[in-house]
């Protein structure tokens, strides 16, 4: 069985037109929730996508939204960066790709030491080997 490797789409920067646009959409409110005031000339703003696009997103307008630089990062650090980590995982269990884990660094334990039912630690007997 082959699997495709889906294609994600590139970045696209929004014109001014659309800023403009997704600006009055929103009312000059950010669409995270927070309720603050978009102001481009002091904090920035930045246009995020609803879904990410290594998540299936698009670069239509409708996919994207304006964010405070400050909200921007919490939405990326919180929601996009944990979901896009988790589809990489899934897609390499899926393509046998996956990282070989390492062993446990143990330092081990003594071989000729045995442990009793009581809890007390005796030395092997070398009767038993032969």
């Amino acid at each position: 069985m082959t699997r495709e490797r889906v294609v994600i789409e590139k970045r696209k920067p929004l014109s001014r037109r659309e800023s403009l646009h997704l600006m009055l959409e929103q009312k000059g409110i950010c669409a995270c929730g927070c309720g603050e005031k978009l102001q481009p000339m002091t904090e920035g703003v930045i246009d995020e996508h609803r879904v990410a696009l290594a998540l299936g997103g698009t670069n239509d307008l409708s996919n994207r939204h304006l964010f405070r630089k400050p909200c921007a990062r919490k939405k990326t650090d919180q929601k996009d960066t944990p979901a896009i980590a988790k589809v990489k995982r899934i897609e390499a269990r899926l393509n046998g790709t996956r990282r070989p884990r390492k062993p446990i660094p143990s330092p081990g334990f003594d071989k000729t030491m045995t442990k009793k039912f009581d809890g007390s630690v005796v030395r092997r007997s070398q009767e038993g080997k032969a």
